[in-house]
């Protein structure tokens, strides 16, 4: 069964639905620039916090230092306006529910914002030692780390808010479930597709390409997957 829209939305031209959809990403836009310029102000403090694991790293060009700060800056702004992100999503999908189907949805935002800052605590206490521990694992006595660190903060700064993206599966399981655009017999059922799904996120979050981060990743968003399935079956009931 498909979701249920209310008449006025029914009756909405696609080009409008379009427009709406420029105007929030546009805002969203917006809300990752001002973040990004807000934490600026304590991205040297960020980068020295992500580099800690490591202890020292070094920049080959002149311009490095300048970019890492940069991206640490955007990395802190996503965690800043995550919220705001996250309003900007229910904005779009609002009026395509009822009202009786809006204050569900709406009951889960907060749960949407923690989830994404425990899956950010996930990757910076669990995921991101393991990975360092297993790939330092391969070194040998001839080989001297001299970790950079733009490819440093690449590596951990996307696989940690990756970790923190991941964690909403449940809660956009959930929302098509309640809408109607899912059924849990359906994620049953297809549960080879998932895993090659999974996969393929995984390995897309990975800011490397090897298979031990991948797996790393795919393996909480395989329990998330099999936690959304569960609860697609209660909110069908």
């Amino acid at each position: 069964m498909g979701p249920v829209l209310v008449e006025s939305d029914r009756q909405k031209p696609f080009i409008e639905h379009l427009e709406e959809l420029r105007r929030r990403l546009l805002r969203a836009f917006l809300w990752l620039a001002l973040g990004t310029a807000v934490s600026w102000r304590f991205a040297d403090r960020l980068l020295e916090l992500i580099v800690r694991p490591v202890g020292q790293v070094v920049y080959l060009s002149p311009v490095e230092p300048f970019l890492v700060h940069v991206k640490a800056a955007f990395l802190g702004g996503i965690v800043l306006v995550f919220p705001l992100l996250f309003l900007e999503v229910w904005g779009f999908l609002k009026p395509a529910l009822r009202p009786a189907q809006r204050w569900p949805i709406l009951l889960v935002l907060p749960a949407g914002v923690a989830l994404f800052l425990a899956g950010i605590a996930f990757g910076w206490n669990l995921l991101l030692p393991s990975a360092l521990k297993i790939l330092g694992s391969f070194g040998a006595a001839y080989m001297v780390p001299m970790i950079t660190v733009e490819h440093y903060l690449n590596f951990a700064g996307w696989l940690v808010v990756g970790c923190g993206l991941i964690f909403e599966v449940p809660l956009i399981i959930l929302g098509l479930a309640r809408v109607g655009w899912v059924q849990p017999q359906a994620l049953v059922r297809q549960w080879r597709l998932a895993v090659v799904g999974i996969l393929i996120v995984a390995a897309a979050l990975t800011p490397t390409p090897d298979i031990f981060t991948q797996l790393l990743l795919a393996a909480p968003l395989a329990a998330l997957y099999l936690l959304s399935v569960g609860l697609s079956f209660l909110v069908q009931r």
